[in-house]
C-alpha cells in the first residue's frame, strides 16, 4: 500500500495490543485497518497522565478543524474510495480520515497520540461520574 499523502510505500511495524499499522516513512501518517483503532483504545499498554496532567480542559478549536475539513481529499490505499473526512466522536478535537468501503482509518502525524489522550480522559471523566454517582447514592440509602 501506499501513503494516501504522499505516495510513499506504508511500512507494517507493531504499535500496540499487537495492533499492526502501516506507517509511511516520510509524513509519519498511519493507516488502521477495521477494528484496528479500537483494539487500541481498549488497550493501556501506553501512558499519558503525565500528558492529561498538562493539559488543560479542552477548548473547541473550530478555527482550526474547519481549516483541517477544507485540505484536500485523500484516496484510501486499500481500495481507492475517497476517504471521508470528520471529527473522532464528536468531541475529541481530532479529523480522522475514514474508509467507507472498507472501514479503514488514516490518521496524519501525531493524531493516534492525540486520539490516545483522548482515550484516557474519557476513561478518567467517566471513573470521576461513577465515583461522584456512588457517592451521591450512599447518602441517598443512608
Amino acid at each position: 500500500m501506499k501513503c494516501p499523502k504522499d505516495a510513499t510505500p506504508l511500512e507494517s511495524s507493531r504499535y500496540e495490543a499487537d495492533v499492526k499499522v502501516d506507517a509511511c516513512p516520510r509524513c509519519h501518517g498511519i493507516w488502521l485497518d477495521a477494528g484496528e483503532l479500537e483494539r487500541i483504545e481498549e488497550s493501556h499498554e501506553r501512558e499519558h497522565s503525565a500528558v492529561l496532567a498538562r493539559m488543560p480542559t479542552l477548548g473547541f478549536d473550530a478555527v482550526a478543524l474547519a481549516a483541517a475539513k477544507a485540505e484536500h481529499e485523500l484516496a484510501c490505499p486499500k481500495c481507492g474510495k475517497r476517504l471521508a473526512r470528520r471529527e473522532y466522536g464528536y468531541c475529541s478535537q481530532v479529523l480522522i480520515d475514514v474508509c467507507p468501503r472498507c472501514a479503514g482509518i488514516w490518521l496524519d502525524h501525531r493524531e493516534l497520540g492525540a486520539l490516545e489522550v483522548f482515550f484516557e480522559r474519557a476513561r478518567a471523566e467517566a471513573a470521576d461520574i461513577d465515583k461522584s454517582f456512588l457517592a451521591s447514592l450512599r447518602g441517598f440509602f443512608d
